[in-house]
């Protein structure tokens, strides 16, 4: 006889292999006709290979700010601002927003997500309206920027804000942006620097990766998923830093956060009844700073595949967000003032 908690094991394992197949069949017909349409624009930077172990005239050591909610709850913008001169900076797109809002220009921002108007919001999306909000609650709901959720007002303070600044700011842009984010970043002048991602074994007859990078031979860098655990491998693999520390890493969300506002809701909705929803859900003792968050089975995956790039180098890793699920072996804990003291 199957127990209770198994059948929702079995259950919950079904649902996963569903998103994630269902996710992965999605994006790579996204990808590619991105890649394809990428290709014209390329000119207007060059191959990510012109960044490698290059330190920024700084010295070897990098943070990481990534746009979970704790890179706002527990703001430590004063600490990043008294060592920006010493300490390389590394923003996933998330984070631009609240670095040049409070007057960093980070050394090199991350973008790569495939989606057709959501990431365009991170750099300013100058062909915003009403209508097109209607058509997307995420920034309404997210738990990222809070700001954004003035769509209008935030979206014009934003375009504002990164013209100021656009021709100052490298950026790694993965060939599976959006045409809008490309876009708006050739128009814009930034400093452009191209990757192509990792989406599945290159020795595989019917690789997607391969078939990317016969397009346009830019090389191939495993991202883990994720534009935070992205930042983390362009640190080590690219800049080869040998101390990277982290910000806003949560891949978790506050006790107080409603399910409707965590990232994958819409995705998940499409296939478990809302009666279910919350089992799609787990909630996490963090020890180190003695709390309880709450994940989802997608940000608990990234955070498997991010310990597995951690535990593949020699690069060491310190997590100061102060929240979040990701304290584990191989992550040191600690505060980004003491880790500033003590290496930068």
């Amino acid at each position: 006889m199957i127990k209770k908690s198994q059948k929702k094991n079995l259950f919950l394992d079904k649902i996963i292999k569903k998103l994630e197949g269902t996710t992965y069949k999605s994006i790579v017909p996204t990808v590619l006709k991105n890649v394809k349409k990428n290709r014209k624009y390329l000119k207007y930077g060059k191959s990510i290979e012109n960044l490698k172990g290059y330190k920024f005239n700084k010295g070897k050591v990098a943070v990481v700010v990534a746009s979970g909610p704790s890179l706002r709850r527990y703001n430590q913008i004063e600490i990043l601002k008294k060592y920006k001169n010493r300490l390389i900076i590394i923003s996933a797109d998330g984070a631009l927003y609240y670095l040049l809002d409070n007057g960093i220009v980070p050394d090199l921002v991350i973008t790569l997500d495939p989606h057709p108007t959501r990431i365009i919001r991170w750099f300013g999306d100058t062909k915003l309206t009403k209508s097109k909000i209607k058509k997307d609650d995420y920034f309404l709901r997210q738990d990222l920027e809070t700001d954004f959720r003035k769509e209008i007002s935030s979206n014009k303070k934003n375009i504002t804000l990164f013209n100021k600044f656009s021709k100052k700011i490298n950026i790694a842009v993965c060939t599976s942006s959006s045409l809008a984010v490309v876009k708006r970043l050739v128009n814009s002048k930034s400093k452009i620097y191209w990757w192509n991602p990792f989406l599945d074994e290159p020795k595989n007859k019917n690789s997607a990766t391969k078939k990317i990078y016969k397009i346009n031979k830019m090389p191939i860098i495993n991202s883990g998923g994720n534009v935070g655990a992205a930042a983390w491998m362009f640190a080590d693999s690219v800049l080869k830093v040998d101390k990277i520390a982290l910000l806003g890493m949560d891949f978790s969300y506050y006790m107080d956060t409603p399910i409707k506002n965590t990232q994958y809701y819409d995705r998940i909705s499409k296939f478990i009844k809302k009666e279910n929803i919350k089992s799609f859900f787990k909630k996490i003792y963090n020890p180190k700073e003695k709390k309880f968050y709450y994940s989802d089975y997608v940000y608990i995956w990234y955070k498997e595949i991010f310990l597995e790039m951690v535990n593949n180098t020699n690069t060491k890793t310190f997590n100061c967000s102060k929240a979040g699920i990701i304290f584990d072996n191989g992550i040191v804990w600690t505060s980004l003032k003491k880790f500033c003291k003590i290496n930068v």
